[in-house]
């Protein structure tokens, strides 16, 4: 029936004013969700802090299965449709039509879009975490502080970073791809449901989806940028020697400062559009990626590394039905409650954050990835940035644990999780090559955490214009970059990243 048109919908713009190009029940009621937010958080700082925490609380906790169950079916889906003889032949786009960018510079804004700064957040901090606690280790199965407990910790970290997250953008990217660049439907969330809900996206309904979408773009940048311009501010403090934040104030200026930062540069990159700005500071993004990973490669123990690493990998690829979908509920005992308030604290939260980004990341990839095969762009979107992000924490967190294994790590683990991973540089070359890629690692977090927002506010409008991929109004880019900064900067001041 998808050759039948019988689906098709589209949806009304306004012709002149603030919103000309614009589905103005999206755009408004949108902004109007989103300033109302802000205002809570800025005016009842409290109220707003209480009632968030309560939300996240539940969400995280009562929601546990469905996120477990939801991202294993997308993994499944994922996989079974790369292997599906159709989809090396169907394009996204019309027979003719032909990728846009090189393979090259797709895999690279795609990743540097769908990583944000998280990566460099937990590439040191997270492997360390499971190290001193993991489920295996709760449930008494492991010995602590041992190599196995390394290859563990590894382990878990490719859990959260691997196909369950890149299967959540793949899915809902190949649907936006496939309907609106095959069948012609707008470029918008609310298309993926079109064989579903046909005629009526065109109304209230299809109008509510967008809406919904924006919002879980806003707060899936809010939670990046709040980590990364945490990890930013304390990243200078620490290579400065801790000269530059000694109280509360200090803090908070500084974390407003380096989000200030992040809205200027992603602003330029979306005004400048996709084949200049965001291409070029992608590029330069994984090229700083590498090189930190080479150098983490290079400095590490090379025969400890490779046990901890390929070990980790063996046992991801076995054991990954269990770990994806396992679900650890708190049955009374200090063992399951120990369990479960893991889980929560990690799989569930990373769970809720890939789900949150992937409106817009699923959006973006769809919009770079026009003239693809359906085949290449699941492997595209699994597969290499799945193998690329294994390679980063096999090679940042098996370096860290072997400093940590041969009791050279300085108290590594006792350092706030935004300092570790320009802590762990150090430890490994005290020299002048040390220092610069420590403030590479500072330039990469910078370079993502400005990609992301950009990502992020060039699918706002491009849901908000129903769809339309042109270049839009800087007023509007500037709108947006200023209400996800604001909303970002009122929750950082309200109660921090907690």
């Amino acid at each position: 029936m998808l050759g039948g048109h019988s689906f098709k919908f589209s949806i009304s713009i306004v012709a002149g004013g603030f919103y000309r190009g614009f589905s103005k029940p999206v755009a408004m009621g949108s902004v109007m969700i989103v300033t109302a937010l802000i205002a809570w958080i800025i005016l009842l700082p409290e109220n707003s802090t209480l009632v968030l925490s309560q939300a996240k609380t539940f969400i995280l906790t009562g929601l546990k299965g469905w996120f477990l169950y939801c991202l294993g079916a997308l993994s499944a889906m994922a996989l079974l449709v790369a292997a599906t003889p159709v989809a090396g032949r169907l394009r996204l786009g019309h027979d003719d039509d032909r990728p846009s960018f090189s393979t090259a510079s797709w895999l690279s804004m795609m990743f540097c879009c769908g990583i944000g700064g998280g990566i460099v957040i937990y590439a040191v901090a997270e492997p360390m975490s499971h190290f001193v606690t993991n489920p295996e280790m709760i449930a008494g199965t492991i010995e602590p502080n041992t190599e196995f407990a390394a290859r563990t910790a590894v382990k878990y970290a490719f859990l959260h970073w691997g196909l369950s997250a890149w299967a959540c953008y793949a899915v809902l990217g190949l649907a936006l791809a496939l309907f609106s660049f095959r069948y012609d439907l707008p470029l918008t969330i609310r298309t993926v449901v079109a064989p579903l809900m046909r005629r009526r996206l065109a109304g209230p309904v299809g109008h509510a989806i967008d809406i919904f979408a924006i919002v879980a773009i806003v707060a899936g940048v809010a939670t990046t940028l709040g980590y990364g311009v945490k990890t930013l501010s304390s990243g200078l403090n620490f290579l400065a020697g801790g000269a530059l934040i000694d109280d509360a104030p200090n803090h908070l200026r500084a974390l407003l400062t380096a989000l200030a930062m992040c809205a200027v540069l992603a602003t330029a990159m979306v005004v400048t559009g996709l084949s200049r700005g965001m291409k070029w500071f992608s590029n330069l993004g994984t090229g700083l990626f590498f090189a930190i990973m080479l150098f983490f490669a290079l400095h590490a123990d090379a025969s400890r590394l490779s046990l901890i690493a390929i070990g980790a990998v063996s046992d991801y690829v076995v054991q990954f039905p269990v770990l994806s979908m396992q679900v650890f509920n708190d049955t009374q005992t200090e063992t399951s409650a120990a369990l479960s308030a893991w889980q929560t604290d990690w799989t569930i939260f990373y769970w809720t954050w890939w789900l949150a980004f992937s409106p817009f990341v699923g959006l973006f990839i769809a919009r770079i990835s026009r003239g693809r095969t359906v085949r290449q762009f699941i492997l595209g979107c699994t597969l290499t940035p799945c193998g690329v992000c294994f390679a980063w924490f096999a090679c940042t967190g098996s370096a860290a644990l072997g400093l940590e294994l041969s009791g050279s790590s300085e108290n590594l683990r006792s350092l706030p999780p935004s300092e570790q991973l320009y802590a762990a540089i150090a430890l490994l070359n005290t020299g002048i090559v040390g220092r610069v890629m420590a403030w590479g690692a500072l330039v990469l977090m910078f370079v993502l955490a400005s990609t992301t927002l950009a990502s992020g506010v060039l699918a706002i409008n491009t849901i908000a214009a129903a769809g339309d991929e042109g270049a839009k109004p800087p007023k509007h880019i500037i709108m947006w970059s200023l209400a996800t900064t604001l909303i970002i900067g009122a929750l950082l001041a309200a109660g921090g990243t907690d």
